[in-house]
């Protein structure tokens, strides 16, 4: 049965299209400006190398990234060397080049040795060789060798490591024989794709049933998925490449989406690029379907598990494409929210009410903020912009006393120049405490940026307008 996509908001970039993007272009042409020295790359940071690599392969720009890598190479300062390396090691792993992929992964461990970043390289790397038992042994020593750093917080990363030592992660190389470039071929496969169709049935006008072809194609799919731990290796990928109506069916969509999350890192193409293009289908399918069954605003509960994908699907292409200003991510956000399920139980309300603001829809944010319970914090700051966006100042200020006084610790945050990251848990965090304060500011400080609002808050209240850590 598909999870809700998640407790808390997600922490997500805006999401270019994968291909014929300018945005995407946009973004290449800004960082390669750091790099103008190239094949000598300067003195960028390597943060901002490794973010031209991901833009680079988004936008299915390989070689342009190969190149890249191969100019990292000979960069002077030694992270970017570092980098280049272990973004080679990746490389050549996907491709099956396992002795060039441990040539570059020594010399990056050379370079650069105990960075945390050849903890996960070394393993997935491992795994993709299909050295299953030594992978898991070497994420428990990583997994100890981290935890008894006490000046840095890896608690994400240990607990990555860990799933790692118990679940397989590599389940995108369980497909047999491969040219190691699968994720090229799924988005290749995925671009030849017929136009959405409904295939669907309304149930008793609540709930969504696949018709009988349908019905039968996920009735297999369920025997192959790569969650059914019966299943032999690589049969999803058999199915899902071989069976045409799979481009029809939320449930294929949704679970293929899901896998993106366990995906191994380090592929010549980024899962991201996948994610989106599985997410874009999604959503061409839903207007598809509703549209075919006349249903687009007719109600669509979460208690009824065939409604599951499809809501699943539309709040992480909602999480993924949200951005401020940014009227992509409106339709679905509405949708889930205003129409399907107004109960919230994929807790998009906040986002809603957030992308409202900053697309020009304050008074509608401002409606969809009063419908929140008491103890939905993010919503109620989001009403706080929705009020400074309409101009009633005194209102936001009383608002905002309000979240002030219930919510100390997301203002603090928020305005903080350089908040400490709190120990984190996946999908869960503590009302009131520092780790839903750090998912607000994560998420949504953008959104008080976009709209001007951030400086007027902090002047609005009283003491110092900016802490220090917290």
């Amino acid at each position: 049965m598909p999870r809700p996509p998640g407790d808390s908001p997600a922490n997500r970039s805006p999401a270019p299209k994968r291909r014929g993007n300018s945005h995407e272009h946009r973004v290449i042409a800004l960082l390669e400006a750091l790099f103008s020295a190239l094949p000598t790359p300067g003195h960028a940071p390597a943060s901002s190398a490794d973010l031209l690599v991901d833009t680079y392969l988004d936008a299915a720009t390989a070689r342009q990234a190969e190149h890249f890598l191969a100019a990292l190479r000979h960069a002077s300062p030694t992270a970017l060397r570092a980098l280049g390396r272990q973004r080679q090691c990746a490389f050549d792993a996907a491709r099956g080049h396992f002795a060039a992929a441990w040539a570059a992964f020594h010399e990056a461990t050379r370079l650069s040795p105990g960075a945390p970043a050849l903890a996960c390289l070394e393993v997935t790397t491992l795994m993709a060789e299909g050295r299953r038992d030594e992978a898991r042994c070497t994420a428990r020593l990583w997994a100890t060798r981290l935890a008894s750093n006490p000046a840095r917080d890896f608690s994400d990363l240990i607990a990555h490591l860990h799933d790692m030592a118990h679940h397989d992660p590599a389940v995108l190389t369980d497909n047999g024989p491969d040219d190691g470039r699968l994720i090229e071929r799924l988005l290749q496969h995925i671009d030849a794709w017929p136009a959405p169709a409904c295939h669907y049935r309304l149930h008793k006008s609540i709930a969504l049933a696949p018709r009988r072809a349908l019905a039968g194609l996920e009735s297999r799919w369920a025997m192959v998925s790569p969650f059914n731990d019966a299943a032999a290796p690589g049969a999803w990928l058999e199915m899902f490449l071989g069976e045409p109506l799979c481009a029809q069916s939320f449930l294929v969509l949704n679970d293929m989406a899901e896998m993106m999350r366990q995906a191994p890192v380090g592929k010549p193409a980024s899962t991201r690029a996948l994610t989106r293009a599985l997410l874009l289908r999604g959503e061409a399918l839903r207007i598809a379907v509703l549209e075919g069954l006349q249903a687009c605003y007719q109600p669509l509960p979460w208690h009824h598990p065939g409604n599951q994908p499809l809501l699943c699907l539309a709040a992480d292409h909602a999480r993924l494409f949200a951005a401020p200003g940014d009227h992509t991510a409106l339709a679905p956000l509405r949708w889930s929210v205003q129409i399907a399920s107004p109960d919230d139980e994929t807790g998009l309300r906040d986002l809603l009410v957030h992308t409202l603001t900053s697309c020009g829809h304050a008074a509608e944010a401002l409606a969809v903020a009063d419908q929140a319970g008491s103890d939905d914090a993010f919503s109620r700051h989001g009403r706080v912009l929705a009020l400074f966006a309409l101009g009633r100042l005194d209102e936001a200020r009383k608002a905002l006393g309000d979240c002030q006084a219930d919510s100390p610790l997301i203002w603090k945050t928020l305005v903080s120049p350089a908040p400490r990251k709190p120990k984190m848990r996946p999908g869960v965090y503590t009302v009131g405490g520092r780790d839903e304060a750090w998912i607000y500011r994560q998420t949504y400080l953008d959104y008080w940026r976009h709209a001007g609002a951030l400086v007027w808050a902090a002047d609005t209240q009283p003491g110092p307008a900016h802490g220090g850590e917290c």
